[in-house]
Protein backbone atom coordinates (compact mmCIF):
# COMPACT_ATOMS: atom_id res chain seq x y z
CA UNK A 1 0.00 0.00 0.00
CA UNK A 2 1.15 3.58 -0.49
CA UNK A 3 0.87 6.90 1.74
CA UNK A 4 0.65 6.13 5.52
CA UNK A 5 0.67 2.59 5.36
CA UNK A 6 4.42 1.96 3.74
CA UNK A 7 6.26 4.58 5.63
CA UNK A 8 5.27 2.83 8.72
CA UNK A 9 5.80 -0.32 6.99
CA UNK A 10 3.19 -2.68 8.41
CA UNK A 11 -0.77 -3.87 7.31
CA UNK A 12 -1.68 -4.71 10.72
CA UNK A 13 -2.19 -1.12 13.09
CA UNK A 14 -1.77 -1.39 16.93
CA UNK A 15 -1.60 -4.85 16.60
CA UNK A 16 -5.44 -5.18 16.06
CA UNK A 17 -6.00 -3.30 12.11
CA UNK A 18 -6.08 -5.08 9.60
CA UNK A 19 -5.72 -2.80 6.39
CA UNK A 20 -8.13 -3.80 3.77
CA UNK A 21 -8.13 -0.56 1.50
CA UNK A 22 -7.87 2.99 0.54
CA UNK A 23 -11.06 4.23 0.81
CA UNK A 24 -10.05 8.01 -0.15
CA UNK A 25 -7.10 10.83 -0.01
CA UNK A 26 -7.02 14.41 0.16
CA UNK A 27 -4.89 17.37 1.43
CA UNK A 28 -5.57 16.31 5.07
CA UNK A 29 -4.22 13.01 4.94
CA UNK A 30 -5.90 9.51 3.76
CA UNK A 31 -8.62 7.27 5.14
CA UNK A 32 -8.30 3.39 5.32
CA UNK A 33 -10.54 0.31 5.51
CA UNK A 34 -9.74 -2.02 7.77
CA UNK A 35 -10.86 -4.73 10.04
CA UNK A 36 -11.10 -5.02 13.79
CA UNK A 37 -9.23 -8.18 14.06
CA UNK A 38 -10.77 -9.53 16.98
CA UNK A 39 -14.92 -7.73 16.79
CA UNK A 40 -14.30 -8.89 13.15
CA UNK A 41 -16.35 -5.65 12.16
CA UNK A 42 -14.67 -2.72 9.83
CA UNK A 43 -13.22 0.45 10.77
CA UNK A 44 -12.39 3.80 8.92
CA UNK A 45 -8.93 4.86 9.71
CA UNK A 46 -7.75 8.50 8.82
CA UNK A 47 -4.23 8.51 8.69
CA UNK A 48 -3.14 12.33 9.30
CA UNK A 49 0.53 13.38 8.61
CA UNK A 50 1.39 15.85 11.72
CA UNK A 51 3.00 18.22 9.46
CA UNK A 52 -0.04 18.60 7.61
CA UNK A 53 -1.88 22.21 7.95
CA UNK A 54 -5.12 20.13 8.57
CA UNK A 55 -4.24 18.30 11.77
CA UNK A 56 -5.88 20.94 14.33
CA UNK A 57 -9.29 21.01 12.37
CA UNK A 58 -8.95 17.46 12.28
CA UNK A 59 -7.79 17.05 15.72
CA UNK A 60 -10.70 19.30 16.69
CA UNK A 61 -12.96 17.60 14.84
CA UNK A 62 -12.23 13.98 17.02
CA UNK A 63 -12.39 15.97 20.18
CA UNK A 64 -15.99 17.13 19.50
CA UNK A 65 -17.34 13.88 17.95
CA UNK A 66 -15.43 11.55 20.89
CA UNK A 67 -18.23 12.84 23.38
CA UNK A 68 -21.48 12.80 20.96
CA UNK A 69 -23.28 9.44 20.97
CA UNK A 70 -26.68 9.58 18.16
CA UNK A 71 -27.12 7.48 15.37
CA UNK A 72 -27.39 9.98 12.69
CA UNK A 73 -23.49 11.41 13.83
CA UNK A 74 -20.02 9.04 13.20
CA UNK A 75 -18.52 7.46 15.95
CA UNK A 76 -15.26 7.99 17.15
CA UNK A 77 -13.63 4.77 18.40
CA UNK A 78 -10.04 5.50 19.07
CA UNK A 79 -7.31 8.09 18.46
CA UNK A 80 -3.90 7.00 18.14
CA UNK A 81 -0.53 8.72 17.49
CA UNK A 82 2.92 7.92 16.63
CA UNK A 83 6.30 10.23 15.92
CA UNK A 84 4.88 11.07 12.35
CA UNK A 85 0.91 10.41 11.96
CA UNK A 86 -2.47 10.77 14.24
CA UNK A 87 -4.93 8.03 13.54
CA UNK A 88 -8.76 8.19 13.47
CA UNK A 89 -10.18 5.40 14.04
CA UNK A 90 -14.29 6.47 13.10
CA UNK A 91 -17.19 4.25 12.15
CA UNK A 92 -16.95 3.10 8.82
CA UNK A 93 -20.38 4.47 7.42
CA UNK A 94 -21.66 2.92 3.92
CA UNK A 95 -24.07 4.39 1.77
CA UNK A 96 -24.14 6.99 -0.61
CA UNK A 97 -25.06 10.80 -0.18
CA UNK A 98 -28.03 12.79 -0.21
CA UNK A 99 -26.64 14.22 -3.56
CA UNK A 100 -25.93 11.26 -5.93
CA UNK A 101 -29.44 9.47 -4.37
CA UNK A 102 -31.26 12.57 -5.75
CA UNK A 103 -29.89 12.56 -9.37
CA UNK A 104 -30.13 9.08 -9.28
CA UNK A 105 -33.90 8.99 -8.48
CA UNK A 106 -36.61 10.49 -11.48
CA UNK A 107 -39.29 11.39 -8.57
CA UNK A 108 -39.01 12.33 -5.17
CA UNK A 109 -42.98 12.60 -3.26
CA UNK A 110 -43.62 15.35 -0.55
CA UNK A 111 -43.66 12.49 2.39
CA UNK A 112 -39.91 11.34 1.66
CA UNK A 113 -39.40 15.24 1.91
CA UNK A 114 -40.52 15.48 4.85
CA UNK A 115 -39.36 12.45 6.59
CA UNK A 116 -35.67 13.25 5.83
CA UNK A 117 -36.07 17.00 6.95
CA UNK A 118 -37.83 15.49 10.58
CA UNK A 119 -34.36 13.12 10.75
CA UNK A 120 -32.26 15.86 10.43
CA UNK A 121 -34.18 17.81 12.60
CA UNK A 122 -33.66 15.38 14.88
CA UNK A 123 -29.48 15.09 14.55
CA UNK A 124 -29.26 18.95 14.26
CA UNK A 125 -31.32 19.08 17.66
CA UNK A 126 -28.88 16.56 19.56
CA UNK A 127 -26.44 19.09 18.49
CA UNK A 128 -27.92 22.13 19.74
CA UNK A 129 -28.21 20.28 22.83
CA UNK A 130 -25.26 19.34 24.06
CA UNK A 131 -24.05 20.21 27.18
CA UNK A 132 -21.95 22.32 28.27
CA UNK A 133 -22.54 24.05 24.80
CA UNK A 134 -24.56 23.68 21.97
CA UNK A 135 -22.79 22.67 18.66
CA UNK A 136 -23.11 23.78 15.46
CA UNK A 137 -22.91 21.96 12.60
CA UNK A 138 -21.95 25.02 9.94
CA UNK A 139 -21.73 22.98 6.55
CA UNK A 140 -25.33 21.06 5.98
CA UNK A 141 -25.27 20.16 2.23
CA UNK A 142 -26.49 16.68 0.62
CA UNK A 143 -22.84 15.71 0.20
CA UNK A 144 -22.46 16.09 3.80
CA UNK A 145 -25.65 13.63 4.32
CA UNK A 146 -25.16 9.65 4.31
CA UNK A 147 -28.20 7.66 3.36
CA UNK A 148 -27.08 4.20 5.34
CA UNK A 149 -30.19 1.99 4.82
CA UNK A 150 -33.30 3.68 6.28
CA UNK A 151 -30.70 5.58 8.32
CA UNK A 152 -29.12 10.01 7.26
CA UNK A 153 -25.81 10.67 8.67
CA UNK A 154 -24.09 13.62 9.02
CA UNK A 155 -20.43 13.47 8.00
CA UNK A 156 -17.57 16.17 7.85
CA UNK A 157 -17.45 17.50 10.91
CA UNK A 158 -14.27 19.78 9.59
CA UNK A 159 -15.85 22.76 10.74
CA UNK A 160 -18.49 22.13 13.32
CA UNK A 161 -17.58 24.01 16.62
CA UNK A 162 -19.57 25.04 20.34
CA UNK A 163 -21.65 27.85 20.14
CA UNK A 164 -20.55 29.82 23.73
CA UNK A 165 -22.71 32.88 23.17
CA UNK A 166 -24.63 35.27 20.78
CA UNK A 167 -21.85 36.97 19.58
CA UNK A 168 -19.95 34.57 18.46
CA UNK A 169 -18.37 34.94 14.90
CA UNK A 170 -16.89 32.51 12.96
CA UNK A 171 -15.08 32.52 10.12
CA UNK A 172 -16.65 31.08 7.01
CA UNK A 173 -15.39 27.45 5.05
CA UNK A 174 -19.28 26.22 4.07
CA UNK A 175 -21.34 26.01 0.73
CA UNK A 176 -23.05 29.45 -0.11
CA UNK A 177 -25.99 27.87 -1.81
CA UNK A 178 -27.07 26.33 1.94
CA UNK A 179 -25.50 28.97 3.95
CA UNK A 180 -27.35 31.59 6.45
CA UNK A 181 -27.46 35.21 5.27
CA UNK A 182 -25.72 36.37 8.73
CA UNK A 183 -23.01 33.09 7.93
CA UNK A 184 -22.28 34.60 4.50
CA UNK A 185 -21.50 38.23 6.06
CA UNK A 186 -20.06 37.45 8.59
CA UNK A 187 -22.18 38.39 11.30
CA UNK A 188 -23.00 36.73 14.38
CA UNK A 189 -24.43 32.66 13.89
CA UNK A 190 -26.22 30.55 15.88
CA UNK A 191 -28.43 27.35 16.13
CA UNK A 192 -30.84 28.99 13.87
CA UNK A 193 -28.21 29.14 10.90
CA UNK A 194 -27.84 25.39 11.04
CA UNK A 195 -32.15 25.46 10.77
CA UNK A 196 -31.60 28.13 7.58
CA UNK A 197 -29.24 25.48 5.82
CA UNK A 198 -32.00 22.40 6.34
CA UNK A 199 -34.53 24.46 5.23
CA UNK A 200 -32.23 25.29 2.07
CA UNK A 201 -31.97 21.54 1.65
CA UNK A 202 -35.22 20.27 1.62
CA UNK A 203 -36.07 23.47 -1.21
CA UNK A 204 -33.19 21.91 -2.95
CA UNK A 205 -35.02 18.12 -2.81
CA UNK A 206 -38.08 19.70 -3.89
CA UNK A 207 -36.86 21.65 -6.50
CA UNK A 208 -34.53 19.10 -7.70
CA UNK A 209 -37.53 16.82 -9.49
CA UNK A 210 -40.35 19.59 -9.17
CA UNK A 211 -41.82 18.03 -6.18
CA UNK A 212 -45.81 18.75 -5.61
CA UNK A 213 -45.55 20.75 -2.18
CA UNK A 214 -48.38 21.39 -0.35
CA UNK A 215 -48.85 24.58 1.44
CA UNK A 216 -48.55 23.78 4.66
CA UNK A 217 -45.16 22.22 4.15
CA UNK A 218 -44.05 25.38 1.68
CA UNK A 219 -44.89 27.99 4.84
CA UNK A 220 -42.83 25.29 7.59
CA UNK A 221 -39.45 25.15 5.25
CA UNK A 222 -39.54 29.40 3.96
CA UNK A 223 -39.86 30.30 7.68
CA UNK A 224 -37.16 27.80 8.81
CA UNK A 225 -35.16 30.05 5.63
CA UNK A 226 -36.21 33.02 6.34
CA UNK A 227 -33.75 35.80 5.71
CA UNK A 228 -33.61 37.08 8.69
CA UNK A 229 -32.85 34.98 11.99
CA UNK A 230 -36.11 36.43 13.87
CA UNK A 231 -38.34 35.55 11.45
CA UNK A 232 -37.08 31.91 11.82
CA UNK A 233 -38.31 29.20 14.68
CA UNK A 234 -36.96 29.39 17.83
CA UNK A 235 -35.46 26.36 17.66
CA UNK A 236 -34.93 23.63 14.94
CA UNK A 237 -37.37 21.26 17.63
CA UNK A 238 -40.11 23.87 16.52
CA UNK A 239 -39.28 23.11 12.89
CA UNK A 240 -39.56 19.35 13.71
CA UNK A 241 -42.70 19.63 15.16
CA UNK A 242 -44.06 21.88 12.30
CA UNK A 243 -43.00 19.69 9.89
CA UNK A 244 -44.32 16.26 11.59
CA UNK A 245 -48.08 17.99 11.76
CA UNK A 246 -47.80 18.70 8.02
CA UNK A 247 -47.05 14.94 7.89
CA UNK A 248 -50.09 13.59 10.17
CA UNK A 249 -52.23 16.36 8.34
CA UNK A 250 -51.28 14.04 5.35
CA UNK A 251 -53.61 11.31 6.37
CA UNK A 252 -51.23 8.61 5.00
CA UNK A 253 -52.52 5.46 7.03
CA UNK A 254 -53.29 1.85 5.52
CA UNK A 255 -56.88 0.65 5.51
CA UNK A 256 -57.71 -1.80 8.19
CA UNK A 257 -58.87 -4.13 5.80
CA UNK A 258 -55.44 -4.14 3.61
CA UNK A 259 -52.43 -5.74 5.81
CA UNK A 260 -51.09 -7.75 3.13
CA UNK A 261 -51.09 -7.46 0.03
CA UNK A 262 -49.98 -10.42 -2.52
CA UNK A 263 -49.03 -10.67 -6.41
CA UNK A 264 -49.56 -13.47 -8.25
CA UNK A 265 -48.26 -14.52 -12.06
CA UNK A 266 -49.84 -15.98 -15.21
CA UNK A 267 -46.15 -17.79 -15.49
CA UNK A 268 -42.35 -17.61 -14.72
CA UNK A 269 -40.56 -14.28 -15.48
CA UNK A 270 -43.84 -11.95 -15.80
CA UNK A 271 -42.54 -9.48 -13.28
CA UNK A 272 -44.29 -10.25 -10.12
CA UNK A 273 -41.26 -9.95 -8.17
CA UNK A 274 -40.22 -6.66 -9.69
CA UNK A 275 -43.83 -4.94 -9.32
CA UNK A 276 -43.28 -6.19 -5.79
CA UNK A 277 -40.22 -4.84 -5.27
CA UNK A 278 -41.21 -1.41 -6.90
CA UNK A 279 -44.44 -1.30 -4.47
CA UNK A 280 -42.69 -1.77 -1.32
CA UNK A 281 -40.29 0.95 -2.29
CA UNK A 282 -43.32 3.38 -3.21
CA UNK A 283 -45.18 2.46 0.33
CA UNK A 284 -42.10 3.32 2.46
CA UNK A 285 -40.93 6.44 0.69
CA UNK A 286 -44.58 7.48 1.15
CA UNK A 287 -44.36 6.68 5.08
CA UNK A 288 -46.54 3.49 4.58
CA UNK A 289 -44.42 0.78 6.43
CA UNK A 290 -44.38 -2.33 4.27
CA UNK A 291 -41.71 -5.12 4.03
CA UNK A 292 -41.46 -7.77 0.99
CA UNK A 293 -41.66 -11.25 1.37
CA UNK A 294 -41.58 -14.44 -0.54
CA UNK A 295 -42.04 -18.01 0.79
CA UNK A 296 -39.89 -21.11 0.58
CA UNK A 297 -37.86 -18.89 -1.09
CA UNK A 298 -34.45 -16.98 0.58
CA UNK A 299 -32.31 -16.78 -2.56
CA UNK A 300 -34.92 -14.27 -4.29
CA UNK A 301 -34.12 -11.83 -1.92
CA UNK A 302 -30.56 -12.41 -1.63
CA UNK A 303 -30.06 -12.27 -5.65
CA UNK A 304 -31.80 -8.71 -5.34
CA UNK A 305 -29.45 -7.02 -3.08
CA UNK A 306 -26.23 -9.05 -4.27
CA UNK A 307 -25.03 -6.29 -6.45
CA UNK A 308 -26.00 -3.36 -3.90
CA UNK A 309 -23.16 -3.16 -1.62
CA UNK A 310 -24.76 -0.24 0.36
CA UNK A 311 -27.99 -3.38 1.39
CA UNK A 312 -27.39 -3.85 5.17
CA UNK A 313 -29.01 -6.26 7.62
CA UNK A 314 -31.07 -5.23 10.16
CA UNK A 315 -33.36 -7.12 13.09
CA UNK A 316 -33.22 -10.19 10.65
CA UNK A 317 -34.59 -7.36 7.48
CA UNK A 318 -32.75 -6.34 4.85
CA UNK A 319 -32.26 -2.44 3.67
CA UNK A 320 -31.84 -1.05 0.69
CA UNK A 321 -32.49 2.41 0.02
CA UNK A 322 -36.55 2.58 0.74
CA UNK A 323 -37.04 -0.62 0.06
CA UNK A 324 -37.15 -3.65 3.20
CA UNK A 325 -37.33 -7.58 2.87
CA UNK A 326 -37.69 -10.65 4.98
CA UNK A 327 -35.96 -13.76 4.06
CA UNK A 328 -38.09 -16.51 4.50
CA UNK A 329 -36.58 -18.22 7.41
CA UNK A 330 -38.86 -21.29 7.72
CA UNK A 331 -41.92 -22.61 9.46
CA UNK A 332 -42.65 -21.56 13.06
CA UNK A 333 -40.13 -18.60 12.87
CA UNK A 334 -41.59 -15.07 12.78
CA UNK A 335 -39.81 -11.89 13.05
CA UNK A 336 -41.75 -9.64 15.69
CA UNK A 337 -40.78 -6.33 13.78
CA UNK A 338 -42.63 -7.17 11.30
CA UNK A 339 -46.18 -7.24 12.97
CA UNK A 340 -46.12 -3.56 12.45
CA UNK A 341 -45.62 -3.70 8.29
CA UNK A 342 -47.71 -4.18 5.57
CA UNK A 343 -46.13 -7.47 3.67
CA UNK A 344 -46.03 -7.43 0.23
CA UNK A 345 -46.06 -11.33 -0.66
CA UNK A 346 -43.99 -12.17 -3.84
CA UNK A 347 -46.44 -15.35 -4.43
CA UNK A 348 -44.76 -16.41 -7.90
CA UNK A 349 -46.59 -18.16 -10.38
CA UNK A 350 -50.46 -18.40 -9.99
CA UNK A 351 -52.43 -21.47 -8.73
CA UNK A 352 -56.13 -22.45 -7.75
CA UNK A 353 -55.00 -23.29 -4.56
CA UNK A 354 -52.59 -19.96 -3.64
CA UNK A 355 -55.81 -17.83 -4.61
CA UNK A 356 -57.81 -19.79 -2.05
CA UNK A 357 -55.31 -19.49 0.72
CA UNK A 358 -54.49 -15.50 0.05
CA UNK A 359 -58.70 -14.95 0.67
CA UNK A 360 -57.89 -13.02 3.02
CA UNK A 361 -55.07 -10.65 0.75
CA UNK A 362 -55.69 -8.07 -1.51
CA UNK A 363 -54.40 -10.01 -4.59
CA UNK A 364 -52.89 -7.84 -8.03
CA UNK A 365 -52.46 -10.47 -10.45
CA UNK A 366 -49.99 -9.86 -13.25
CA UNK A 367 -49.86 -10.58 -17.19
CA UNK A 368 -47.97 -9.93 -20.61
CA UNK A 369 -51.06 -10.21 -22.36
CA UNK A 370 -49.51 -11.69 -25.48
CA UNK A 371 -51.13 -14.34 -27.44
CA UNK A 372 -49.24 -16.70 -25.84
CA UNK A 373 -49.87 -16.00 -22.22
CA UNK A 374 -53.42 -15.36 -23.63
CA UNK A 375 -54.70 -18.81 -22.13
CA UNK A 376 -53.17 -18.48 -19.00
CA UNK A 377 -54.67 -14.80 -18.10
CA UNK A 378 -57.83 -16.27 -19.06
CA UNK A 379 -57.90 -19.49 -16.69
CA UNK A 380 -56.99 -17.28 -13.89
CA UNK A 381 -59.58 -14.41 -14.88
CA UNK A 382 -62.46 -16.88 -14.53
CA UNK A 383 -61.63 -17.68 -11.03
CA UNK A 384 -59.69 -14.21 -9.84
CA UNK A 385 -62.50 -12.22 -10.85
CA UNK A 386 -65.15 -13.58 -8.05
CA UNK A 387 -62.39 -13.03 -5.22
CA UNK A 388 -63.50 -10.13 -3.09
CA UNK A 389 -60.35 -8.10 -3.29
CA UNK A 390 -58.22 -8.28 -6.80
CA UNK A 391 -56.95 -6.10 -9.27
CA UNK A 392 -55.14 -7.24 -12.62
CA UNK A 393 -52.15 -5.75 -13.67
CA UNK A 394 -50.94 -6.03 -17.77
CA UNK A 395 -46.69 -5.80 -17.26
CA UNK A 396 -44.37 -3.94 -20.14
CA UNK A 397 -47.62 -0.68 -20.27
CA UNK A 398 -49.18 -3.22 -22.58
CA UNK A 399 -52.86 -1.10 -22.78
CA UNK A 400 -54.23 -2.68 -26.17
CA UNK A 401 -53.87 -6.34 -23.62
CA UNK A 402 -55.39 -4.59 -20.80
CA UNK A 403 -58.19 -3.16 -22.53
CA UNK A 404 -59.10 -6.53 -24.07
CA UNK A 405 -59.11 -7.96 -20.88
CA UNK A 406 -61.27 -5.35 -19.20
CA UNK A 407 -63.79 -5.20 -21.81
CA UNK A 408 -63.97 -9.53 -21.12
CA UNK A 409 -63.77 -9.08 -17.74
CA UNK A 410 -66.15 -5.74 -17.85
CA UNK A 411 -63.52 -4.47 -14.75
CA UNK A 412 -60.57 -2.22 -14.68
CA UNK A 413 -57.26 -3.53 -16.06
CA UNK A 414 -54.49 -1.48 -14.67
CA UNK A 415 -50.93 -1.05 -17.09
CA UNK A 416 -47.34 -1.07 -14.85
CA UNK A 417 -45.35 0.99 -16.90
CA UNK A 418 -42.08 0.60 -18.60
CA UNK A 419 -39.22 0.26 -15.57
CA UNK A 420 -35.42 -0.33 -15.46
CA UNK A 421 -35.11 0.04 -11.86
CA UNK A 422 -37.41 -1.66 -9.36
CA UNK A 423 -35.71 0.02 -6.42
CA UNK A 424 -36.55 3.77 -7.83
CA UNK A 425 -39.64 5.39 -7.53
CA UNK A 426 -41.34 7.36 -9.90
CA UNK A 427 -44.69 9.55 -10.52
CA UNK A 428 -46.20 6.57 -12.44
CA UNK A 429 -46.02 3.86 -10.28
CA UNK A 430 -46.68 5.88 -7.42
CA UNK A 431 -50.10 7.17 -9.28
CA UNK A 432 -50.79 3.20 -10.02
CA UNK A 433 -50.21 1.67 -7.19
CA UNK A 434 -52.45 4.41 -5.05
CA UNK A 435 -54.77 4.61 -7.59
CA UNK A 436 -55.24 0.30 -7.40
CA UNK A 437 -55.05 -0.34 -3.92
CA UNK A 438 -57.02 0.37 -0.97
CA UNK A 439 -54.91 3.04 0.75
CA UNK A 440 -56.03 6.20 1.97
CA UNK A 441 -53.72 9.23 1.86
CA UNK A 442 -54.82 12.49 0.09
CA UNK A 443 -55.72 12.76 -3.54
CA UNK A 444 -54.70 16.07 -4.95
CA UNK A 445 -51.66 13.80 -6.26
CA UNK A 446 -53.56 11.36 -8.09
CA UNK A 447 -55.64 12.90 -10.16
CA UNK A 448 -56.01 11.90 -13.77
CA UNK A 449 -52.86 13.14 -15.76
CA UNK A 450 -53.02 16.51 -16.30
CA UNK A 451 -50.23 18.50 -17.47
CA UNK A 452 -49.15 21.05 -14.96
CA UNK A 453 -46.94 24.29 -15.13
CA UNK A 454 -44.65 23.34 -12.04
CA UNK A 455 -42.30 26.52 -10.58
CA UNK A 456 -39.52 26.60 -8.24
CA UNK A 457 -40.28 26.99 -4.68
CA UNK A 458 -37.47 30.41 -3.73
CA UNK A 459 -37.25 32.75 -1.61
Amino acid sequence: MKGAINSINESILFGKYRILSVLGAGGSGTVYLAEHLKLKVYRAIKIIPKESEAITSQCLEASLLKNLNHPGIPVIYDIEEDSRFVYMIEEYIQGESLDTFVHRQSYISQELVISFGIRLCGILEYLHQSMPYPVLYQDLKPEHIILCGDQLKLVDFGIAAFFTGSDKHFQFFGTEEFAAPEVLSGTCISPLSDMYSLGKILLYLINSHHTDCSVPLQRAILKACARSAEDRYETVGEFRSALEEVQESACLKVSHLCKKITLLGSKHGIGVTHIAVSLVSVLNQNGISSVYTKKDDADTLYSLLRNNPSAKERNGIYVYRSFLGLPDYGPGIENPVTKHYLTVEDGGVYSDGKAAAEKDSFLIYVFGGGEWDKYAWQSAADCLNFHENCVFLCNYGNKPAAKALAKQLHKPVYCFPSDFCAFTNTEEKERLFFTVLPLERSRKKFLPFIPKCRKNISL
